[in-house]
């Protein structure tokens, strides 16, 4: 047996009207249509439902008992799509968002605050945490995106670019005795000797200065390893080396004395939106990650307005 939900309404809206002719017009049916609904109903259920003459349509003893219960399945499952509809509403109304902590403290507040401006009945909940720890609450349900650095596509989540950031050199203000860098001048050859703030081996941001340093044949300095952007971004500003750092960190870097250089050639690196696998579209999400967009390629672009020279700052 396999009724459906149209038989029901059909059969429920015969019984009610006494007529198929008003009830196929109600329905935006044809009576043929209709009848044939009709008869599939009475043979799946092995009775007639309804006594029909060229005048009148009467419910059979069958029918009648059966009337009252069709009526409740009916009331039941267009109560529970109600019901259903409004959480999905809530839903959209509700996000829960990770970013790692850096981005917390520098992009968020602005991006709420934008993104209130434009969507006020829209509530945000941000949770902070590392890369790894989003992508499991992503994998998990616990949160409907995360934004950052997720440079490996996983299973289990889905991966959207949302904006490029590149590599930038992070250089405190005070007089040291390294190149004068610049954005013609900031090249990985002028590392030379130069004391580096690096991160741990297995980061993406680390890799890829390895690389590069290899390429360019370059031995660094001093090294002074750090787990956090932050961490590095004030160990540059302390005089302890520079650092290399994403472009999106230009608004961490507005709370330190430290200018930012852009490393040529430019090296690019995708900043994403992360969800869970076929969760499907989310459209009060689609106007988060604009605004998130935004706000980061407003910061970014600051970054690279470092002029030759010491006298000019990109933030800070």
């Amino acid at each position: 047996m396999n009724l459906s939900l149209r038989q029901l309404k059909v059969f429920i809206g015969v019984a009610q009207a006494s007529s198929f002719t008003k009830t196929a017009q109600r329905l935006h049916l044809s009576q043929a249509a209709l009848s044939a609904i009709i008869r599939e109903l009475e043979t799946q259920l092995h009775c007639r439902l309804l006594d029909r003459t060229t005048r009148s349509v009467a419910l059979t003893e069958a029918g009648r008992m059966f009337l009252p219960t069709a009526t409740h399945i009916v009331a039941t499952i267009e109560n529970a799509a109600l019901e259903l509809r409004k959480i999905g509403r809530e839903e959209q109304r509700l996000l829960r968002v990770g970013v790692m902590p850096h981005i917390a403290v520098s992009l968020m507040p602005t991006v709420l605050n934008r993104f209130a401006s434009l969507y006020p009945l829209v509530r945000v909940e941000v949770i902070d945490s590392t890369p790894v720890e989003l992508l499991r609450m992503v994998e998990d349900g616990a949160l409907d995106a995360a934004f950052g650095p997720f440079f490996r596509k996983e299973s289990g989540v889905d991966r959207v670019p949302i904006f490029p950031t590149r590599l930038m050199l992070a250089v405190g203000m005070q007089e040291n005795d390294w190149p004068d860098f610049s954005t013609e001048s900031a090249t990985w050859s002028a590392l030379q000797g130069v004391p580096l703030i690096c991160f741990s081996d297995d980061t993406p941001i680390q890799r890829l200065v390895e690389e590069n340093l290899s390429i360019a044949a370059v031995t660094t300095g001093k090294r002074t390893p750090v787990g956090h952007l932050e961490t590095a971004i004030a160990m540059a500003e302390a005089g302890f080396g520079v650092a290399v750092v994403p472009s999106i960190s230009a608004a961490a870097c507005q709370r330190f004395r430290i200018r930012l250089y852009p490393i040529i050639p430019a090296i690019e690196l995708p900043f994403y939106c992360i969800t869970r696998a076929g969760r499907g579209n989310n459209e009060t999400l689609d106007h988060l990650s604009a605004v998130f967009e935004q706000v980061a390629q407003d910061y970014s672009s600051k970054a690279g307005v470092v002029k030759k020279g010491r006298g000019r700052a990109a933030a800070g």
